[in-house]
């Protein structure tokens, strides 16, 4: 045998220059992203659910007066055709209506509203109500929200979650909205002045109407932690369970919850009993509940586990382990149920898709699959924080009790240890992400949007768009012949017209533009 020596490197790493970096490197992230927007395009239903809002500011110009016309046609559609009223009211409101030259708005509205929902979110449960540092928060959000957005993967998920309007702003611009709502519920307990608890509460119910009548995937899951929360509050009442980490004040703010928890629950009856699903069930083809829902748990690990969840996903998880011990260090609550929030999880996870399953057969809708995974993931965080907690709690018990603890958990640095661990990380990321990105310019949603904008493919996109416009202005012209596109940049397009002018996206597209008839020709 022979000895050796390694060397030791000891490394601490600062939790506040660490949360900048990570942050840098989301928003950094973001910019490709954002700046496809502007080759953009509206497409399908951003003709057919707009038709009369975007014919009222042709006719007329005035703004509110638009407003107003979506939502008489979100009463049409909610009557005639479908049940969850807040995303048809949104759907409506296409930025398109008032010029295309505005639909780059999308993927910002859309994106936005997810990455301020997530760390409103993460803020009001970690900082607010676990009283744990600001800075680790901030890096879980990050990854987090990195997870959710640049990891997305799969056939038509990224257009239709970010690009195109009609599916981006019902389904995931309502997913974050859901966050903020569940932030605002927090806040309205744990908010340390009553005025600011009080105005919080107030929001709450406001949106719990809304948010209600949101997707129902997102209305679904929002419904049942409504229940939960409702049987907890019962709960509390009756001295069988019992809110750690609030003061008399507070308390009081609590037996307020019920207001916002069944305002929403109201607002759901309303989305699942409206009366145009009972003509949307007739052209479709549903699944028995029952079967629906053991279908939704087969595909959690199907779809989620076995066909969306990557490398990066698992390396990005193993970076938070460390994170997530740290934070634990300061963690005065005691959490004693991880079998039950694992389960929790997994069947809250499993409810997501079951709607679309029960209402199709089906979850194939990139939009459908995109905010499956975003919330797979953000419920893979939860369940990871959770149990390294725990674990922390069992070892602080075990092996510390009556011991000073690691100073490094009152400190602004990890330990050499943890540092080691997030370095080792982070490096295997960026090794492992070199080496996907260069066979698949498009493994990424930022470095699929960079390649788009720099290989010409979005200029070609956006010019050939501009050749259509030309076309479909023209008031000379009322039989539209569009050339077919040659390209298909992968984060952009997402349906087409057809050479049957029959087909009801020839037909939407014709009366949006004011067409007796619009088809597609092959491109020469």
């Amino acid at each position: 045998m022979f000895s050796y020596k390694t060397p030791k490197i000891n490394i601490k790493l600062n939790t506040r220059k660490l949360s900048i970096a990570f942050t840098a490197v989301y928003v950094l992230s973001l910019i490709p992203m954002l700046a496809l927007g502007f080759y953009d395009f509206p497409s399908a239903d951003d003709f057919s659910m707009a038709l009369e809002t975007r014919q009222y500011f042709a006719a007329n110009g005035d703004f509110f007066g638009t407003v107003i016309a979506s939502l008489q046609k979100s009463w049409v559609v909610y009557s005639q055709y479908e049940g969850y009223f807040f995303s048809i009211i949104l759907t409506c409101i296409c930025p398109s209506v008032f010029g295309e030259g505005f639909y780059f708005l999308t993927p910002f509205l859309v994106v936005g509203m997810l990455t301020f929902g997530v760390c409103y979110f993460f803020d009001a449960l970690f900082v607010m109500a676990l009283h744990l540092d600001k800075d680790l928060t901030n890096l879980v959000r990050m990854l987090t929200l990195f997870m959710m957005v640049q990891c997305l993967n799969g056939s038509g998920t990224r257009v239709e979650a970010f690009y195109w309007y009609s599916g981006a702003i019902n389904y995931t611009f309502t997913f974050g909205m859901a966050f903020f709502w569940l932030g605002l519920l927090i806040r309205s307990v744990y908010e340390s002045d009553e005025k600011a608890r009080l105005r919080k509460l107030i929001w709450a119910s406001i949106w719990a109407f809304f948010m209600g009548g949101a997707n129902y995937l997102s209305a679904l899951e929002l419904a049942i932690c409504s229940v939960l929360l409702l049987y907890v509050f019962v709960m509390v009442k009756l001295g069988k369970f019992d809110i750690q980490g609030i003061d008399d004040e507070q308390r009081k703010s609590f037996s307020n919850i019920w207001i916002p928890l069944v305002i929403n629950l109201i607002g759901f009856s309303f989305s699942c009993f409206g009366p145009g699903n009972s003509n949307r069930f007739a052209e479709t083809t549903q699944m028995s509940p029952v079967k629906a829902v053991f279908v939704s748990l087969y595909d959690t690990f199907d779809m989620l586990f076995n066909d969306m969840t990557r490398w990066e996903v698992l390396v990005i998880l193993f970076l938070l382990v460390p994170v997530f011990w740290k934070m634990a260090g300061k963690l005065k609550v005691r959490l004693e149920h991880p079998i039950l929030f694992v389960l929790f999880a997994f069947l809250l996870v499993s409810s997501n898709m079951t709607p679309p399953i029960f209402a199709t057969a089906n979850i194939d809708a990139g939009r459908l699959r995109a905010l499956a995974f975003m919330e797979y993931v953000f419920m893979l965080v939860l369940v990871e924080f959770y149990l390294v907690a725990v674990a922390r709690q069992y070892f602080d018990t075990k092996y510390l009790s009556g011991v000073t603890k690691d100073e490094s958990d009152d400190s602004n640095t990890f330990s050499s240890v943890l540092s080691m661990i997030i370095a080792c990380c982070v490096l295997i990321f960026a090794i492992g992400s070199a080496l996907s990105i260069k066979p698949e310019p498009d493994y990424y949603s930022c470095t699929s949007a960079l390649y788009d904008i720099v290989s010409g493919r979005a200029a070609t996109y956006r010019q050939e768009n501009d050749e259509r416009l030309s076309i479909l202005r023209d008031d000379t012209i009322k039989n539209a012949e569009l050339r077919e596109y040659s390209v298909h940049p992968e984060m952009l397009f997402y349906m087409d017209v057809t050479p049957d002018s029959s087909e009801w996206i020839n037909q939407a597209t014709a009366i949006y533009y004011d067409k007796e008839t619009t088809v597609l020709l092959p491109r020469e």
